[in-house]
């Protein structure tokens, strides 16, 4: 048997082949088209405020501010703080025991700069308490008495703490302004019930950097 292939359906297979082979070349028109550059949107860059206090001092002792910015580093452990003495707790005149009368172990706050009285309660949240170097007000009265007469108590020099009883000295030098260096324990809650949940400090010593004159006693 013989097949005779017809020339239109050969013709038809060749221009199939020639399309398949040349369908891999790039097109000689293609054109492309550059798009307009995108200019993002953003919003500029915030400008930071400086931090209100460097965080330490030349002297590697911290700010109030600095102290509580490295938290994380600083609490429950020994620290060195410079700062002004604002505030000092004064106990109510009356009866211990009576009604009503609530009398506090004695304590002070410190800030980054002195703060006038008429702004204490609005910055209180900038303040940091110092307890723990006495038990009572009549403690601090006996130990200034002592300090005027030049009664000085023996105190070791490697601890720092009385060679009689083993507690650190009860400062009877501290006035309202004066700027100290103070050494203590940094923690949430002290040994004589304190707490503070940014921080307070446990007194171990400090030493006065700038006195103010005290005031006349009329």
């Amino acid at each position: 048997m013989k097949f005779h292939i017809k020339p239109t359906f050969t013709l038809s297979i060749l221009a199939l082949l020639t399309a398949a082979m040349g369908c891999g070349d790039p097109a000689t028109d293609l054109q492309v088209e550059r798009l307009p550059e995108v200019q993002p949107n953003l919003p500029s860059v915030p400008t930071l405020p400086p931090p209100p206090h460097p965080t330490t001092y030349p002297d590697s002792s911290y700010s109030i501010y600095g102290l509580r910015a490295r938290l994380s580093t600083t609490i429950d452990n020994s620290q060195v703080v410079t700062g002004y003495v604002v505030d000092i707790y004064t106990p109510p005149d009356c009866e211990p025991r009576s009604a009503g009368c609530r009398i506090s172990a004695p304590h002070f706050w410190v800030a980054d700069t002195r703060i006038p009285e008429s702004e204490l309660q609005d910055k209180r949240g900038e303040m940091l308490m110092v307890v723990g170097y006495a038990e009572n007000q009549q403690q601090i009265d006996d130990a200034i008495e002592e300090h005027e007469r030049g009664r000085e108590p023996e105190v070791d020099p490697v601890t720092g703490r009385l060679v009689e009883t083993g507690m650190y000295p009860i400062p009877v030098d501290l006035l309202i302004g004066n700027k100290i260096k103070l050494r203590g324990r940094f923690s949430r809650m002290s040994s004589a019930g304190f707490n503070n949940s940014e921080g307070l400090l446990d007194y171990h010593g400090h030493d006065t950097l700038e006195a103010v004159t005290p005031p006349e006693e009329s």
